[in-house]
């Protein structure tokens, strides 16, 4: 084959590769992606299995299993001390490995046997990264501080690389978090909460929720509150009674 005739098929392969299609398509394939965070026991997890099925979850804190009988068909997979039954030894390098090597085994999988991906909780994830970070790039102990900023900017890169790599799965992602409050200075609290994980990671998603527990005359109330979305901007503020996908699909088509 001339050389004429071989530049023609790399650029028949480059067209192929490259298609714009229109911003409708893209988002009905693309599907919602969720930051879901909160104390303890709020309700992050219930909500986050009640997304699209199939259900695949990344369980850093072996939340999922209480709920088994409520969802039997998701599919979890436990990183955290995958080698041994001690869950006291956690080693966060490992874990963090597990990680890595779970979500390439998901980015791998067909779009159209995915309905949503769950992260629980990333918080974890946040934390193992760091501890990745320090012995493997740097080689520190865990206990070590990083002594530069762009120290930080590796670690964050370390860390999102994973979190896009699901952000850019076509189907629903849900990262739940912990809460930590926020202080206006020293020993001041401020009442203000934000999700405990890398900073930008609210940038990343559509949706961020954030959970609660409220006791109204003995009654146990599981709400969520609506802080940010990109699909209408008219329901951040908007708290929900017992939150699930479905609520948030309909909310996100109100006009």
């Amino acid at each position: 084959m001339s050389w004429e005739n071989q530049a023609t098929k790399v650029e028949e392969k480059v067209e192929k590769k490259m298609e714009f299609k229109s911003l409708k398509d893209s988002k009905e394939n693309r599907g919602i992606k969720i930051l879901s965070y909160g104390n303890f026991s709020t309700g992050k997890t219930h909500f986050a299995l009640s997304s699209d099925k199939p259900v695949f979850i990344i369980d850093t804190e072996n939340g999922a299993s209480p709920l088994a009988d409520k969802f039997p068909d998701a599919k979890v997979l436990n990183i955290c001390n995958l080698e041994g039954d001690d869950v006291d030894e956690k080693d966060e390098v490992k874990n963090f490995e597990n990680f890595q090597e779970a979500v390439n085994q998901l980015i791998k999988m067909p779009d159209n046997e995915i309905g949503t991906v769950v992260v629980d909780s990333v918080s974890d994830i946040w934390e193992w990264a760091q501890a990745y970070g320090k012995v493997k790039i740097f080689k520190l102990t865990v206990e070590d501080r990083l002594k530069q900023q762009w120290d930080w900017g590796i670690i964050n890169k370390l860390y999102l690389t994973q979190i896009k790599k699901l952000i850019n799965k076509n189907c629903n992602v849900i990262f739940t978090a912990r809460d930590s409050e926020t202080y206006n200075g020293p020993g001041q609290p401020s009442g203000r909460f934000e999700p405990k994980c890398q900073k930008k990671t609210p940038f990343w998603v559509d949706i961020v929720l954030y959970h609660e527990i409220k006791f109204i005359n003995k009654q146990v109330l599981f709400q969520a509150t609506v802080q940010k979305c990109r699909h209408n901007e008219k329901i951040i503020g908007k708290t929900m009674q017992s939150p699930n996908m479905q609520t948030i699909k309909q909310l996100i088509e109100q006009k």
